[in-house]
């Protein structure tokens, strides 16, 4: 069994954001910020139903991923992705789950 952890994190669109607002900054979010992160491995983004999103992502560790939490506080490009979500900002993990990855398949 591997340390690795998938981040189940729930975006609901805000009032006034569009889809293609959300995507453009989801790019610029994976481009400017999280590629190159320590532990990142693989992201998704799923639409789950009309203006709600699941983002999901696979770290090496559940270390890496609260680091790099801690430094997407303070990230600007990170606060322009958040803004198209509606959230509890005194709670920012609302809607966020950490789950230990057991296995992985895919198609060879």
């Amino acid at each position: 069994m591997s340390d690795q952890v998938l981040e189940l994190a729930t975006i609901n669109l805000a009032p006034g954001s569009t889809e293609q607002d959300l995507l453009t900054a989801s790019d610029a979010f994976q481009a400017g910020f999280l590629d190159g992160q320590p532990g990142f491995i693989r992201r998704d983004m799923v639409r789950k139903n009309v203006g709600t999103y699941l983002d999901i992502i696979l770290w090496q560790s559940r270390s890496h991923a609260d680091a790099v939490f801690e430094s997407a506080q303070k990230s600007e490009i990170v606060g322009q992705y958040f803004a198209h979500m509606t959230f509890d900002p005194e709670n920012m993990e609302t809607g966020v789950e950490h789950c230990a990855l057991l296995r992985s398949f895919a198609q060879t």
